[in-house]
C-alpha cells in the first residue's frame, strides 16, 4: 500500500466484536493505513509493539482503562464506537460461538444461555455509557455508527475524510432460516430481552432520555 498522511495519530474502533470490526479493518487498509484486526491473537502478541507499528485498531477486547490509556498516550486520535441493535448483536455472537465450537470443541460464546444474554446486555449498556461519559469533555474525538444503517460506511468515510468507501461489509455469515439452532437462538434472545424488559431494538443504551442527550453531543449515525 501507499500510505496516506494521517489525519489522526491513531484510529481506535472501540465497539464490541460482531459490530463491523472486520469491515472497519478493511476500510482502513483500502485507504492506505496500517490496520491491526486483533481477534484472539492480541492476547498472545506484544500489544505495545502493535500500538507502535499500526495506525488503526479493531476487534480489541477494550476496557475503559485501555481506552483512557491510549487516549492519554495518543491525544490526537479518533475513537469509533461501532454498534448495532442488541438482538442482532446477541444472535451474531451466539452464531459465532457455534462456528467456533464446531472448529475447536469449545468456545466462550457457546452454549447460548439466558445468563449470557443477561450478562452481555447489562455489560454492553454500562460500557457504552462509560464511553459516552468519558468523551463528554472532548466530543469531537468520538464518532458513533450503527452498522445496520444503510450507507454507514460512507458516513464514516465522510467523517474521517477517506476517499475510498467502495467496499462491502466483511464476515457476513448467512444462516439458513430453517436452521434449528439459529431459530433457537432467536427465540432465546427475544424471550430473554422481553423478560429483562429490554427493548430488542436498542442500538446504544436503554435509557432513551439519556440517549437523546448524548446524540446531540456526538457526531453519530445511529
Amino acid at each position: 500500500y501507499l500510505y496516506m498522511t494521517l489525519n489522526y495519530q491513531k484510529y481506535f474502533v472501540i465497539g464490541f466484536n460482531k459490530t463491523g470490526t472486520a469491515t472497519c479493518d478493511e476500510l482502513f487498509k483500502k485507504n492506505g493505513l496500517k490496520s491491526y484486526h486483533a481477534g484472539i491473537k492480541w492476547k498472545t502478541e506484544k500489544w505495545q509493539d502493535q500500538l507502535e507499528k499500526n495506525d488503526c485498531f479493531a476487534d480489541i477486547a477494550w476496557t475503559m482503562n485501555d481506552i483512557e490509556n491510549v487516549n492519554e498516550k495518543y491525544p490526537n486520535s479518533i475513537f469509533i464506537l461501532n454498534c448495532r441493535n442488541i438482538d442482532k448483536w446477541l444472535i451474531s455472537r451466539f452464531k459465532h460461538g457455534i462456528r467456533g465450537f464446531k472448529r475447536t470443541g469449545e468456545h466462550a460464546y457457546y452454549p447460548y444461555t439466558y445468563e449470557k444474554i443477561k450478562k452481555w446486555t447489562y455489560y454492553r449498556d454500562s460500557f457504552h455509557i462509560n464511553i459516552l461519559d468519558f468523551f463528554l469533555s472532548s466530543p469531537d474525538k468520538l464518532i458513533i455508527v450503527n452498522i445496520e444503517k444503510p450507507k454507514w460506511i460512507e458516513y464514516l468515510c465522510s467523517q474521517l475524510q477517506f476517499k475510498n468507501y467502495d467496499i462491502k461489509s466483511k464476515n457476513i455469515n448467512k444462516t439458513d432460516i430453517n436452521n434449528k439452532q439459529h431459530n433457537e437462538i432467536i427465540c432465546l434472545v427475544n424471550e430473554t430481552l422481553n423478560d429483562l424488559n429490554y427493548d430488542k431494538d436498542t442500538v446504544l443504551i436503554s435509557d432513551y432520555r439519556l440517549l437523546e442527550k448524548y446524540i446531540n453531543i456526538y457526531k453519530n449515525y445511529i
